[in-house]
């Protein structure tokens, strides 16, 4: 079959989770299918790496992303009933790379990641159509407004009243636009079960499958030793608001009474990106902030407890499928533990106030067969379920579900016609 796939960014390398499931989904998809996959390209590295991609798809074509003509246009555009980030990607040459394609060549499937991307095809009609949202962004939205009315923020300094007030007026827009893009694809694909039954809320009448997101079990494989110092983790890029808003929320509530209790622990923020809130962290005694790094194996290796206090976000959380695969034990927040198929207590541990979540820490750092125990039953349960071998079998159901789709849509303006 062949296959138009629209990713927003160069799903190389994959080292941020929309990169990490695009990737991931090409990777098996080009096992049976001729791929043939256009991206934006927002740096050098994104135009090198489509060398990369060449083993994989049939062809690839790239399109260069300006940030300041999507600042440019979002502000041009910022009365708009549509979402600002729709206009923010939305580039005249992206949407002539891709007509252009569609009249040379005949494709049974277009693929569409994210609705940024799917706005270049809502109107396609001819192949069958599925669109990735991986999360609902308004679902995202609405619990970063609430988290940045917080008055813990006044403690470091941060005033986000004029943030919230834009963030809930695209969360408005947002709402309505990414149920309406949805009715002109035949399939839509969420990561976890409470983005769907979100979405359904909004219009129980879209096609909604959950296809999560997987880990590279061969990449993420757990060392033999286990750590004996004690020494906690979170990953993530950490630009974006819940993860950075997740280990600034652990530094101010959670950090000290683990300190208290544990003198010697110290916390690793490994990501891309810090933002010069992250970055003052490192003030703090314990807290090491490392920027970039190029492989986060060797400190999930060293790390006694992963920790992810996350309070806004949606999806599946990648980086506790990468902490469950390397076998570091997990305690995370009800959000943090949304859409992820695991035993709470058995798999992972979640807390929600600051003095509990501590607790828990304090606990696993304590006790070393408890640790060795969530570990192992964590590990067990990426094997059965999230390898990208069975995300990619998913995928292949929900396109067979939306050829049919596409095929009955088309039976019936034919009959219509006639």
């Amino acid at each position: 079959m062949k296959i138009l796939f629209l990713s927003l960014r160069c799903p190389y390398p994959p080292h941020r989770g929309d990169r990490i499931r695009t990737y991931n989904f090409i990777k098996q998809l080009s096992k049976q299918h001729a791929v043939t996959l256009v991206y934006f390209a927002e740096s050098e590295i994104d135009i090198e790496s489509a060398k990369q991609l060449e083993s994989f798809c049939e062809r690839v074509e790239w399109v260069r992303f300006r940030r300041s003509f999507g600042f440019l246009n979002a502000g041009l555009h910022c009365l708009s009933r549509c979402p600002l980030q729709l206009h923010y990607w939305y580039a005249p040459q992206m949407q002539q790379k891709i007509n252009q394609i569609l009249a040379q060549e005949q494709f049974e499937l277009i693929h569409a990641h994210l609705f940024r991307m799917g706005q270049y095809v809502a109107k396609v009609q001819g192949p069958a159509k599925v669109l990735d949202l991986c999360d609902s962004l308004a679902l995202n939205l609405s619990r970063r407004a609430e988290l940045e009315s917080h008055p813990w923020l006044a403690k470091i300094k941060l005033d986000c009243t004029p943030k919230r007030f834009l963030v809930k007026l695209e969360e408005k827009r947002v709402r309505r636009y990414e149920v309406d893009i949805m009715k002109s694809f035949d399939c839509g694909t969420v990561v976890a079960r409470f983005d769907r039954d979100y979405l359904l809320q909004q219009d129980d009448r879209l096609d909604l499958s959950i296809v999560p997101m997987g880990v590279d079990l061969e990449y993420f494989q757990p060392n033999a030793a286990i750590a004996s110092a004690p020494v906690l983790l979170f990953t993530g890029t950490m630009n974006y608001f819940p993860n950075a808003d997740a280990v600034i929320y652990f530094c101010s509530e959670i950090f000290p009474h683990i300190r208290e209790r544990h003198p010697e622990a110290t916390f690793y923020v490994v990501g891309n990106h810090p933002s010069d809130a992250v970055k003052r962290l490192e003030v703090q005694d314990g807290v090491i902030v490392t920027g970039y790094v190029p492989d986060v194996r060797p400190y999930f290796e060293k790390a006694s407890v992963f920790v992810a206090p996350l309070r806004a976000g949606s999806g599946v959380q990648t980086k506790n499928l990468e902490a469950m695969a390397m076998q570091v034990p997990i305690v995370t927040t009800s959000v943090g533990a949304m859409g992820l198929e695991a035993d709470v207590d058995k798999e992972l541990l979640v807390a929600d106030t600051p003095a509990d979540f501590a607790e828990q820490v304090s606990r696993l750092l304590a006790n070393e067969r408890l640790r060795a125990n969530l570990a192992q039953t964590a590990r067990a349960r990426v094997e059965a379920g999230y390898s990208w071998e069975a995300i990619g079998d998913r995928l292949k159901h929900v396109y067979a579900q939306a050829i049919h789709a596409s095929k009955h849509k088309a039976d019936t303006q034919s009959s219509l016609k006639s």
